[in-house]
């Protein structure tokens, strides 16, 4: 999706119009992408182009955990999500109990012609956005980004031997909205 029809597709009426008529669609920037989190230090390391300036979200993705015996709520944890945006040490013990193991990531952002850091930090990967019988997704990072080439590191900052033999993956698109 270009500039210009990202830009009609987020206006009123004209804007459901086309994402009624799937004109909206904006494929992910990283597409699950290998990522063993079993592994501590493990990573993943692509470039990706940007075509519109938005902020952009970093998911992490279990795949087929009833596979391999792991629950789908022991990945995603159980409602309500009050705390997914707190720092973890400060969740009283009885409700991270409900969240699913957290999972720290460190993620790099550089722009690919310059090498300009644009995101350097470490997320603790907590609470889920989708789950069904197949998969679970957790957002790991929101990231802001004008349109252009970038490098995208993840490395994975401990290991999470509860993963198991479950495949996991990391992915970097629009969001799940218009």
């Amino acid at each position: 999706m270009g500039p210009i029809a990202y830009s009609l597709c987020q206006k009123p009426v004209l804007g459901l119009v086309m994402y009624l008529a799937s004109a909206c669609a904006f494929p992910p920037l990283v597409d699950q992408q290998a990522f063993p989190l079993q592994q501590a230090n493990a990573g993943v390391v692509t470039e990706f182009e940007a075509p519109v300036g938005k902020t952009y979200f970093l998911e992490l993705n279990f795949h087929d955990g009833a596979t391999y015996g792991v629950r789908s709520d022991d990945i995603a944890g159980s409602w309500p999500y009050q705390d997914c945006g707190h720092d973890y040490a400060t969740i009283p013990a009885a409700r991270r109990a409900t969240m699913g193991p957290p999972v720290p990531l460190h993620v790099l952002v550089r722009e690919k012609r310059t090498g300009r850091v644009r995101i350097d930090g470490v997320f603790n990967v907590q609470c889920a956005v989708s789950w069904g019988s197949q998969s679970v997704t957790r957002t790991a990072a929101r990231i802001a980004l004008p349109a252009g080439a970038y490098v995208l590191e993840v490395r994975n900052l401990q290991g999470q031997p509860w993963v198991g033999r479950m495949r996991t993956t990391v992915s970097l698109g629009p969001g799940r909205m218009k």
